[in-house]
């Protein structure tokens, strides 16, 4: 999604997007009011957003996004005095107009590793819990010989090393 009150602004930055091929526009708005209801009816996962626009500016919409996943957002826009507060609400980039093609792509690389961040974390995640269940299945396995004197071993969940007990 493109919110930005220059009808130009977004007219360059729609075209510069058409080389993403990963990336479908939802949606255009003109201002900040019409960005929050946009939002919450489209949830675009990228939102390009200016600083400064007419009623709500950028950080009044980010500070306005109701609960639920909140987008990520790149300001777009003519002042280079907000790049703190941009980083401060967790933005993903930054771009100063006039921006060029090649900035632009470089924006588009932290937004691709930035929305890959969680599907890593997930899939770290999955790995572990099967290491666990593995471990714990283990440790079942083993607890009935140890509760019957016999012994049994148990997986190491961490390294996979095995400890045998003597009961």
């Amino acid at each position: 999604m493109i919110v930005d009150d220059e009808r130009l602004a977004r007219q360059k930055l729609r075209t510069l997007l058409q080389r993403h091929n990963d990336v479908e526009l939802v949606g255009e708005c003109a201002d900040g009011d019409a960005a929050l209801a946009a939002i919450s009816r489209l949830q675009p996962e990228l939102v390009f957003l200016d600083v400064r626009m007419p009623g709500r500016g950028g950080f009044e919409v980010v500070k306005g996004l109701g609960p639920g996943p909140a987008p990520h957002v790149v300001f777009v826009t003519a002042y280079g005095d907000y790049a703190v507060e941009a980083f401060e609400v967790e933005a993903v980039d930054y771009l100063l107009k006039p921006f060029d093609r090649e900035r632009l792509d470089r924006a588009m690389v932290r937004v691709r590793t930035r929305i890959g961040e969680p599907s890593k974390a997930l899939a770290r995640l999955g790995d572990l819990v099967m290491r666990l269940e593995g471990a714990l299945a283990t440790v079942r396995a083993a607890s009935p010989a140890a509760a019957n004197g016999a012994g049994g071993t148990a997986t190491n969940a961490t390294n996979g090393s095995a400890a045998a007990s003597t009961g």
